[in-house]
């Protein structure tokens, strides 16, 4: 690993984070940035800001191949508790395909005005394929540096980092995002789906009502009338689901509330509280054991007064990035 300093900007892409707080206080594990184009291939950043390696804490950043399609909504259903290794196979290098390429990654030094520059010190090209979707730097910077004032990195919670790839040919196109957070108040009003004749969607394994959406992202409900794994005819299970594209947008942070309605006495409501990091690897947040069936179907509670079923959707925080 080879470390220097200097003046010039990253030339393909910089992820500017001017909410720092938005990642360690919700104990974000990784942040995936958008996808940026260089040398004929798309890529990303993958930031991880509370890596712990022989008792330290670093700031661990890598440069990781994006992905080029989506997959289809069934295969994601079909995810929602699968291991992460699975997603694997949605990355955007086809099977036998590899690219090599060198890269430099950076953070910048808002005190001196230069950026802190990390590179592989052998100038050795890097592979990537289908198995190795992701390299860089795990002790990129010991996390006490990254966040004592005097270096400079995190000022007044905003930080930048940044990437130069070249492979083959480096077209010089640029791209940047910046992390920032939404308050409660700026965010859409709650949103209530009432799914009707909802006796007769017991055979069914889940229900995916219409995208809803909360300012510039899109969401899923998922409800699986009979519980989902080992709740199965036990618990109602909802989900909430990132209907975007997450390999190619960046990841978001929400914190929201799922609600079940007593349609009969307006009392009673079920509700739950979720705070996640939706990233392409874990797109889907919920609860197996959201409410008892036994409960859900007992006439003298009303949460199926006149055979519908009220799920209220309620966001009420987000960070996320833009562009």
């Amino acid at each position: 690993m080879r470390t220097y300093k200097r003046d010039a900007s990253p030339h393909h892409f910089k992820l500017e984070i001017k909410s720092y707080s938005s990642l360690s206080t919700t104990l974000a594990r990784k942040y995936e940035s958008s996808a940026f184009e260089a040398g004929g291939h798309k890529w990303r950043l993958s930031l991880y800001p509370n890596e712990m390696i022989n008792g330290h804490c670093y700031i661990s950043l890598y440069l990781a191949t994006a992905k080029s399609s989506v997959p289809s909504l069934s295969s994601m259903f079909s995810r929602i508790c699968a291991p992460r290794s699975l997603m694997s196979e949605y990355n955007g290098i086809s099977d036998g395909e590899h690219v090599y390429a060198t890269f430099r990654l950076f953070v910048f030094d808002q005190t001196q005005q230069e950026y802190f520059t990390v590179e592989d010190g052998a100038g050795i090209l890097s592979r990537f394929d289908r198995v190795t979707t992701e390299v860089g730097f795990a002790k990129f910077l010991l996390r006490d540096t990254f966040e004592h004032p005097s270096e400079g990195y995190l000022l007044n919670d905003c930080c930048t980092f940044g990437a130069e790839v070249f492979v083959n040919t480096s077209g010089r196109t640029s791209y940047g995002e910046s992390i920032s957070r939404i308050h409660k108040s700026i965010l859409s009003p709650p949103f209530r789906y009432d799914l009707v004749k909802f006796s007769s969607q017991f055979g069914l394994e889940h229900l995916c009502p219409n995208l809803i959406s909360f300012g510039e992202r899109k969401w899923q409900l998922c409800v699986y009338p009979k519980g989902y794994g080992q709740h199965k005819d036990v618990s109602l299970s909802l989900y909430l689901r990132s209907a975007d594209d997450l390999y190619t947008l960046p990841s978001v942070y929400v914190e929201f509330k799922l609600r079940v309605v007593d349609r009969a006495f307006n009392l009673h409501h079920i509700e739950r509280t979720g705070k996640h990091w939706f990233v392409s690897s874990d797109n889907t947040f919920g609860w197996l054991d959201f409410m008892p069936l036994r409960t859900l179907n007992d006439p003298s509670k009303g949460f199926l007064g006149d055979d519908i079923l009220s799920v209220v959707v309620e966001m009420l925080v987000k960070h996320g990035s833009q562009k």
